[in-house]
């Protein structure tokens, strides 16, 4: 044994062993590891990533300023004023039509202005997503909706029965609106950060600019003219002062074919903050529209004659267009005094708009019986109520400062003002027919009280909605000192 273990032991010495350097070796059978593939990024440290993105981002043009900028938000402010004020302006031609043939004594005229402009709004959250996905096609959106809404407004010049007025007037122009303005609202939010607010205020104050003159020239032009001449006038009208201003549009940020759109980010959907705004936005929409629609009827039923009912409503645009300027410029403040910490809480502002609104309401269109009360109440409702669209942008960077999901949540919020415009037909309708007759002794005439308190009620509870957010935050803050745990919205 102990011999056949020496030779046992011994065994291999006595073999010669292949050439280390002739065995075919394999990868498995290696003893010494394969050294490690050679690893040299192009930045060896996150402070050259950070100097090639600030590199990038100095070579991009500056956003609150500069020429892109101004020529941008130009472009924008003349598409408000004179594209989507037309539908707004669409009382003058309802009133035409209403007294004209053919549609004379038709019941259904208002659904035209209606859908000039709900599409706009209800068509908001599928024309987001469809700009977050197809972002290299803006330009081409802007410039489709463009030409739609010129083709919608010629063709409407050639209808003949009201079928064909609501396709053209109402749908293709409404449609024509959807497709072209969110491409546009969504490159504002590269150019215009901190200023976001002023930006947004001064696009949506167009339309009451246009409103100090635009209804007269429509109304002079249908007199002059009829409507089928009007429409053929407005659509080559509206080309030659709009269509330059769609080469002004354009992304502060290069969309290249490789462009990779990030996913929708849908967080803001966990947060009750959001669903308070929602709230708060469909409230202000079921009472806004009540005022501007019957303030007219209103001044002729008090004896006061259309001229007068007419001049009320550009007292009222005048007003909306302060009132959206300094509602905007103060959204975009940065205060370090009393209560407030760096920008101005935009949940203040909606409680100042709405309560506003409805303090108005009730205390000044109510009780009116002189042109100055209904002066009055046109001034303050006009600084109050128009105000509300304009903080979209700082409700939406309160939910976060992400363009893309600002983008979806400023559509969300135009979806509750829409659901507001779609129904104000039907509920004035109803509340007006509570009480048909006219008593001069009795609060809003009689025949306007239920439109004045039911417009009245919804801007109070749209500024209660900014209450329970405040009470929410209180007492949260409480149970957070006493070591409880407890969300609430920021």
């Amino acid at each position: 044994m102990t011999k056949t273990t020496v030779e046992l032991g011994q065994y291999p010495l006595q073999v010669r062993p292949e050439p280390l350097h002739l065995r075919p070796w394999t990868k498995r059978e290696s003893i010494v590891p394969a050294p490690p593939p050679s690893r040299e990024p192009s930045f060896r440290s996150s402070d050259q990533w950070s100097q090639k993105a600030l590199a990038a981002e100095s070579e991009l043009p500056p956003v609150d300023r500069g020429i892109g900028a101004w020529k941008f938000l130009f472009g924008a402010f003349m598409i408000e004023a004179f594209m989507f004020g037309y539908p707004l302006n669409y009382g003058v031609f309802q009133n035409y039509y209403s007294t004209h043939a053919p549609f004379e004594g038709n019941t259904n005229l208002s659904n035209i202005g209606t859908l000039g402009t709900c599409f706009y709004y209800l068509g908001a959250p599928i024309a987001t997503y469809l700009v977050r996905r197809y972002s290299r096609c803006q330009k081409a959106m802007i410039w489709a909706g463009f030409a739609v809404c010129i083709v919608g407004l010629g063709a409407a010049g050639w209808a003949k029965d009201f079928g064909s007025l609501v396709a053209t007037q109402g749908v293709t122009f409404g449609m024509g609106l959807l497709i072209m303005y969110y491409p546009i609202f969504n490159m504002m939010n590269e150019w215009f950060v901190e200023r976001r607010g002023l930006a947004l205020a001064v696009i949506c104050a167009s339309t009451g600019v246009t409103g100090l003159f635009y209804p007269f020239l429509l109304e002079i032009l249908l007199n002059k003219y009829g409507p089928a001449t009007t429409l053929r006038l407005s659509a080559v009208g509206l080309m030659v002062l709009c269509g330059p201003c769609v080469f002004l549009f354009k992304n502060r940020e290069p969309v290249t074919r490789d462009h990779k759109v990030p996913a929708t980010d849908y967080s803001f959907l966990k947060m009750p903050l959001f669903y308070l705004f929602c709230l708060a936005g469909l409230l202000q929409g079921l009472g806004f529209f009540f005022p501007t629609i019957y303030l007219p009827s209103y001044a002729v039923s008090l004896g006061f004659s259309g001229t007068m009912g007419a001049m009320l409503l550009m007292v009222y645009s005048l007003a909306q267009v302060l009132g959206q300027m300094a509602f905007g410029y103060i959204s975009d403040m940065r205060v370090k005094r009393f209560w407030l910490d760096e920008r101005v809480p935009v949940q203040l502002l909606l409680f100042v708009s709405t309560f506003v609104s409805g303090i108005a309401i009730f205390a000044l269109w109510g009780p009116a019986r002189s042109l100055g009360m209904l002066i009055a109440f046109a001034i303050f409702y006009g600084v109050s109520s128009g105000a509300f669209a304009v903080l979209w942008a700082r409700m939406s960077s309160t939910l976060s400062p992400s363009p893309a999901m600002a983008l979806t949540t400023f559509s969300y919020f135009a979806l509750m003002k829409g659901i507001g415009n779609v129904v104000t037909g039907p509920i004035s309708s109803a509340l007006i027919s509570l009480s048909p007759a006219i008593h001069r002794d009795a609060y809003a005439n009689g025949k306007f009280k239920g439109l004045v308190v039911f417009s009245g009620a919804c801007m109070m509870a749209s500024a209660a909605v900014m209450v329970v957010w405040y009470v929410g935050k209180v007492v949260a803050g409480r149970l957070r000192r006493k070591g409880q745990f407890c969300e609430c919205p920021a």
